[in-house]
């Protein structure tokens, strides 16, 4: 990366000519930590008055820097921060305020950051000595949250979400106002158009699926999936049997999404299709579309799909698997397992069995699969879930994108996914809801910072370290990024 470091001090002739040997330490400081790694382009004056502002802003900006740093250690005025930062215009801002007790450089970052505060100028803070590990950890983290690879990544899966289409199939169920959709909003805002249709419409076109469609779908599962559950009551074979009901579903849905352009979607599911008994859960349809593969297209691209018609949801899952291109997680925050530290990330039918193993070969993932009978408590219209615990990852990016007071918001952390011993995995599901998948989870942040500051009952998780990525992402989409550490 290319570093650009501009140093402040007092705007008083004599008292920044007796203070620019401090200045100029500090300033070496930087120049030789950044230089291990990086390119630096360092101001040659050290801004007192309007006239190094102006030169060294220029000098800065020619260089074009990838990331500015804003260097305090004694006492400067927070207006000449902000017209620096307006000469050099978007560039991610990094403010260190150095340790030199003789002088007030603390509050002269403190004062600048009130100012860039008040511009809605975005950057990021590091107080402490440059020579310290955990002040060198603090740098560290926020170049790699602005690194330049990673915020083009970010921009490009941003701007594919401008002209797709997202379909309504009716609305977020049981009062869920974080998943509400505006469709003008939307429009405005991302270039998505919003395409409502009914759920219902889709099961009559259910009903007019070719039989031997069904016929390939019902014989699909049964040789790929680790077993089938049949119970004979909630979870019944053959072409009129309940799971029959789901593959007819699952084929009206794609079929219907390919004819409309529907990028993405969300489905209700609940509750006519899960309370009346002549219709099914949509637990296979949603893993289904949400997975790499089916009976028609043994590679297939996921078209992602948000249970209970969570659009905020959808939103977040469609901008995370624009940037990974593989399946975007959707699972209720469900339960936190205090004495073995771990998140139980449990859904009905909507992790894609992909995650599974994680492998291109789909044999290899619905091989962990069970199709087990929908739960008799929560729903009555009957079918399966597609039942699997997540493999292992060391890194994990989650989130989700919310409102707050009309205006958009994205939580984003990281964490793992946990493998345990089969006899661990089936204890611990079983103090939730067994025929459902699961993902175990730690999370990179403390309990109380996620009871704080997350504002969901639905998360979100693609593989890796895309921190940066999504930053970047909402940044160019005009969310606001909220990094929970």
């Amino acid at each position: 990366m290319r570093i650009g470091i501009v140093t402040f001090t007092d705007g008083r002739a004599r008292v920044a000519k007796a203070t620019e040997k401090d200045c100029r330490m500090f300033q070496e400081r930087l120049v030789a930590y950044f230089r291990r790694k990086h390119e630096v382009v360092a101001a040659r004056k050290i801004v007192w008055n309007w006239e190094t502002a102006r030169s060294e802003a220029q000098r800065i900006a020619l260089a074009y820097p990838d990331v500015v740093v804003f260097n305090f250690c004694v006492w400067s005025f927070p207006d000449l921060t902000a017209q620096v930062a307006n000469l050099i215009p978007e560039v991610p801002l990094l403010l260190i305020g150095n340790i030199l007790p003789s002088h007030p450089g603390w509050v002269a970052f403190f004062a600048s950051a009130g100012a860039l505060e008040e511009l809605g100028q975005p950057f990021g803070r590091v107080l402490g000595d440059i020579r310290q590990p955990q002040v060198q950890a603090d740098v560290e983290r926020f170049l790699h949250l602005h690194d330049p690879d990673e915020r083009t990544r970010g921009e490009r899966a941003a701007a594919m979400l401008h002209g797709q289409r997202y379909g309504q199939f009716d609305g977020p169920s049981m009062g869920m106002y974080t998943g509400h959709v505006d469709a003008s909003q939307w429009m405005s805002h991302f270039g998505v158009h919003v395409y409502h249709r009914g759920q219902l419409h889709l099961w009559e076109l259910a009903k007019k699926i070719a039989p031997e469609r069904v016929e390939a779908g019902l014989k699909w599962l049964e040789k790929h999936c680790a077993e089938i559950h049949w119970d004979g009551k909630k979870l019944t074979p053959g072409i009129d049997g309940t799971l029959a009901r789901q593959v007819r579903m699952y084929l009206a849905m794609k079929d219907f999404c390919k004819h409309e352009g529907i990028d993405f979607c969300g489905l209700t599911g609940q509750l006519d299709m899960t309370e009346w008994p002549d219709l099914c859960i949509a637990d296979v349809q949603e893993a289904l579309l949400n997975d790499t593969a089916d009976w028609e297209q043994p590679q297939k691209k996921p078209l992602v799909c948000a249970t209970e018609c969570d659009s905020n949801g959808a939103l977040t899952m469609q901008l995370m698997h624009h940037l990974t291109g593989t399946p975007a997680l959707f699972a209720d925050l469900r339960h936190y397992h205090q004495k073995e530290n771990l998140y139980d990330l449990v859904n009905s039918g909507q992790h894609a069995p992909w995650f599974a193993k994680r492998s291109k070969d789909f044999r290899r993932n619905w091989r962990e699969c069970h199709i087990r009978p929908a739960s008799e408590f929560y729903f009555r219209g009957g079918g399966g879930s597609v039942q699997f615990y997540a493999a292992p990852a060391d890194k994990v990016t989650f989130g989700r994108i919310v409102r707050r007071r009309r205006h958009f918001v994205m939580h984003i952390f990281t964490g793992a996914f946990v493998k345990l011993p089969h006899a661990a995995e089936e204890r611990l599901a079983r103090q939730t809801t067994y025929e459902w998948p699961h993902a175990f989870a730690r999370f990179d942040l403390p309990l109380a910072t996620l009871r704080e500051h997350y504002s969901a009952n639905h998360i979100h998780a693609i593989i890796g370290d895309h921190v940066a990525a999504l930053v970047a992402a909402c940044e160019f989409l005009g969310i606001d990024p909220v990094v929970l550490a």
